[in-house]
């Protein structure tokens, strides 16, 4: 990751959000890859953890990334774009994703079934 640059007139938060942005788009963090806590990046740019969370909030309404609860913030795949496409062009990429959600969706039932019977 880049340093933040003091002549760079743009907010923290968004300096942050453009190095990882091209750390993205280079291919340094591939799709479905888990990003770095939001502390170790604080850390890194020397800035606030509430910096990041900013910088991450930007990304993720630009839809480059999506955080999963307890599990941590991953980059996202790129959603087909169905607009002027025939859909029977992008059927195939989305029962992948469907078929990918349902593997995700029955690994977190085997795990709530097995804590369940721990307890």
């Amino acid at each position: 990751m880049d340093k933040l640059d003091p002549d760079d007139l743009r907010p923290p938060y968004l300096q942050v959000a453009a190095a990882i942005r091209n750390q993205i788009q280079d291919g340094t963090y591939a799709v479905g890859s888990k990003l770095p806590p939001h502390q170790d990046v604080a850390d890194h740019f020397g800035v606030s953890v509430n910096t990041v969370k900013r910088a991450y909030g930007v990304l993720q309404e630009d839809r480059m990334i999506v955080p999963r609860q307890g599990m941590g913030t991953f980059v996202r795949r790129e959603a087909p774009e169905v607009a002027g496409q025939d859909p029977t062009d992008v059927l195939p990429a989305v029962l992948e994703q469907l078929a990918e959600l349902r593997q995700r969706l029955d690994a977190v039932e085997g795990e709530l079934r097995n804590r369940a019977a721990h307890d």
